[in-house]
């Protein structure tokens, strides 16, 4: 009754009176049996050798012994054609470095459509094609949908015949020794605060620039270059000026004194009966050439300055009056 006791080979048997040993979970081997030793109760335990099957997500330099050519085994089992391949390196004693002598300078940009699959390519060969079958009979011949025979031949302009990619319609094709180099500055490292306030409450240990300077844009320094005017009224830029040397005295259209001044969008002053007359005219702006879009406002600055400049003079008339009685 109860367990069967375990007798395994080469295993002592348990005294009497004692209870069976129950055997627990062990490692799976399979046992291959030997030649027998003369004893029943002998065997011998061998692992198996699995043998490497190829994975390409494992990748090593080394080989085992076994795989190399010098200490391959004879036996035609262990002959692997796909084990025997290795890899031989040999410098080429030359100083020179790897790749074209100009270090590439004048390599042929290949990231856009091949040279002779682009737009260009297809319209310079349809010229060609038009005027092998000009003046020709249609001998029905299918040539592609860009090679249709025209019967009318178009004008040579810039959108009809010309075969230069920068001004014919579609794709443009590439420039091939191009090297741009371009960096988008979208965070300069420039303290906000101090470029628009003066102050920053880090003071000097800010880890961003201090600079209240303003930059043009590439596109504004060359429309002034264009225009003849980059850096010819620089110093005015820079000149102080103050409420009343701003402010005309005259008025632009009927060169005299204002009348009911007004002012427009743009900061110029007129009387309103030449603005309004100007407006029937034109819309924009009389000096300045800018569109006002009919707002015309008060100028009551330009009013309080001409009422004081009126109570000075009138001021110095009275004064001189009362010392020269005559």
């Amino acid at each position: 009754t109860g367990w069967d006791c375990l007798v395994s080979r080469g295993r002592p048997q348990p005294a009497e009176g004692r209870g069976c040993l129950r055997p627990g979970p062990g490692p799976s081997r399979q046992a291959f049996p030997a030649e027998s030793s003369g004893e029943e109760g002998s065997s011998v335990v061998r692992k198996e050798r699995r043998r490497d099957t190829p994975n390409p997500m494992i990748q090593k330099t080394r080989r085992c012994a076994r795989e190399r050519p010098e200490y391959a085994l004879s036996s035609s089992e262990d002959e692997d054609p796909s084990k025997d391949i290795g890899v031989t390196y040999k410098s080429t004693r030359s100083a020179k470095p790897v790749g074209p002598e100009d270090m590439g300078a004048t390599a042929v940009y290949e990231l856009d459509t091949e040279k002779e699959k682009d737009a260009q390519a297809i319209f310079e060969r349809s010229q060609k094609i038009q005027e092998e079958l000009r003046g020709k009979e249609d001998d029905k011949i299918y040539r592609g949908i860009n090679n249709y025979q025209k019967y009318v031949k178009p004008k040579d302009t810039s959108m009809g015949n010309a075969s230069s990619g920068m001004v014919r319609k579609g794709p443009i094709r590439a420039p091939e020794h191009l090297r741009a180099t371009v960096r988008w500055d979208y965070q300069p490292d420039i303290c906000k605060d101090y470029k628009e306030t003066g102050f920053c409450g880090f003071g000097d240990s800010c880890k961003f620039l201090h600079d209240r300077s303003d930059y043009k844009h590439g596109w504004q320094i060359e429309r002034e270059l264009d225009e003849g005017r980059y850096g010819v009224n620089d110093d005015e830029n820079y000149e102080v000026s103050s409420d009343e040397e701003d402010m005309p005295f005259k008025c632009f259209i009927c060169r005299g004194s204002f009348k009911n001044p007004v002012v427009t969008k743009c900061r110029h002053y007129f009387c309103e009966g030449c603005a309004l007359q100007h407006y029937r005219k034109s819309q924009r702006c009389y000096v300045c050439d800018k569109q006002t879009n009919g707002v015309f406002n008060p100028a009551k600055e330009l009013m309080a300055k001409l009422e004081k400049h009126k109570g000075e003079e009138e001021e110095v008339q009275q004064s001189d009056h009362e010392e020269d009685p005559q």
